[in-house]
């Protein structure tokens, strides 16, 4: 049997030269059996050793910033001879789909864009590696779940905090050394340039849907719980007011204003914090923002907090022990167990990290469903399957709706009275404000 994976990839993605690029250039020279022990399926090395994984197209909306023809580029540059195709438009999708025909579709368009992309994948009979978050919507969560059922495809989401060692060495042995796990903590925050520079899309999403469904992953994934009620509100002074303070920013950081790609007001959330109480009682905390100054020390600012009745537990990105000071560039902490580089004797690059690994237990999935007969629902809890999000989704559309409400209670009388209850086949706001005061904004 011949065992090739023709990938396509949609949209460029913040990490795509660091992470995503460079892992499907080493997946084509290499293979994918080298990269299974950090996902713990090396005894799956001798059986995908001969599967080919080849890049044929990338395909970005717009042609202006000519995305498509750099990653193409990136490719042919890395690995010479490759025959990787760059394709534009709205639907860009569509067109790649019925002219390249790939065994697999890799997602990296912004939050609010994946659905389309991964229901008209399943429907071509593709199967997917989508970026995080899977979806916004929870109805979108259960047509993408019900379709990959029907056609029997994998549809995989990049959440690579799973295998971050760290963290998972924390989530594995907590229950047998804490016991009774009473509160999660967690925080994840990302740069300014992030929603300012990079993206054109926060309007559409938020930093608890953007980096929070890491921690809600990892929860719901290591802990099995389920979220029963939750309570959230977020800020908005920054982005909304960014006509005014990039010139404070330029300023401060010494940049010319025309170096700033936006200088509008960014109808967006600064931050979100999201409290939640689930099935067992425990409560998490998630706290959120893309406003991080660039002088900050770390890429971004995580860590996660594990509290039992006979324990507790830190994973805190910046005490792993990698800082160092560059003159013009500050003291920095690094963090190469996410994408780490090493140069091999012969010259090439190749990535390591957990950003790796989250992409390769994807394709593993998708190698033991195409070449060897397993269905996607046996192999469900190996990888982050699009049905371990649907709790993911739905927490972050309750969040979404409970803080703009809180928000706007608390601008009119300086109360935040929100809150959302949570089944398994309904969401409910509960507004006291309002009339009703409650409301179905989610019924399966």
């Amino acid at each position: 049997m011949d065992k090739k994976l023709r990938v396509a990839i949609l949209g460029g993605g913040m990490f795509f030269e660091d992470v995503i690029g460079q892992s499907f250039v080493d997946f084509s020279r290499g293979g994918l059996a080298a990269a299974l022990t950090s996902i713990g399926m090396s005894h799956w090395a001798p059986r995908v050793a001969d599967v080919d994984v080849e890049v044929v197209a990338v395909g970005t909306r717009s042609q202006s910033r000519g995305t498509a023809r750099k990653v193409a580029d990136f490719f042919r540059r890395e690995l010479p001879g490759c025959q990787v195709k760059p394709y534009y438009g709205d639907l860009v999708h569509e067109e790649i789909l019925e002219k390249e025909k790939p065994d697999v579709v890799f997602v990296a368009t912004p939050d609010h864009l994946h659905t389309p992309a991964i229901i008209s994948a399943l429907e071509h009979g593709a199967h997917v590696i989508t970026e995080k978050p899977l979806c916004l919507k929870t109805v979108e969560a259960d047509a993408i779940i019900e379709k990959a059922r029907k056609k029997d495809l994998v549809v995989a989401v990049d959440m690579h905090k799973r295998y971050d060692p760290a963290v998972r060495d924390l989530m594995t042995n907590c229950l047998t050394k804490y016991e009774k796990i009473y509160r999660i903590r967690a925080v994840l925050e990302e740069p300014l340039t992030v929603s300012t520079e990079i993206f054109q899309w926060v309007e559409h999403s938020h930093p608890f849907a953007y980096v929070g469904s890491h921690w809600l992953d990892v929860v719901a994934h290591y802990l099995k719980v389920f979220p029963r009620s939750l309570f959230a509100t977020g800020e908005k002074n920054l982005l909304v007011n960014w006509d005014k303070y990039v010139k404070v920013v330029a300023e401060r950081t010494r940049r010319p204003l025309s170096s700033f790609p936006r200088q509008n007001s960014i109808n967006a959330w600064d931050s979100l914090n999201v409290n939640i109480t689930y099935d067992n009682g425990m409560r998490g905390d998630f706290n959120n923002a893309w406003i991080n100054p660039p002088e900050f020390e770390g890429a971004v600012n995580q860590e996660i907090e594990v509290y039992g009745i006979l324990g507790r537990g830190m994973v805190d990105q910046q005490d792993r022990g990698y800082r160092e000071a560059v003159m013009g560039d500050g003291s920095r902490t690094r963090n190469p167990f996410f994408a780490g580089r090493i140069k091999n004797v012969q010259g090439y690059r190749e990535v390591f990290g957990y950003g790796k690994a989250s992409i390769v237990a994807g394709l593993l999935s998708i190698c033991r469903v195409k070449f060897f007969g397993e269905s996607p629902e046996s192999l469900a809890g190996s990888y982050p399957d699009a049905a371990s999000q649907r709790s993911v989704t739905m927490a972050i559309e309750a969040a979404t709706v409970v803080a703009e409400r809180n928000f706007k209670h608390f601008q009119k009388a300086g109360k935040t009275p929100v809150t959302a209850a949570l089944s398994q086949d309904r969401i409910v706001i509960i507004d006291p404000y309002s009339q009703p005061a409650e409301e179905v904004i989610y019924r399966c």
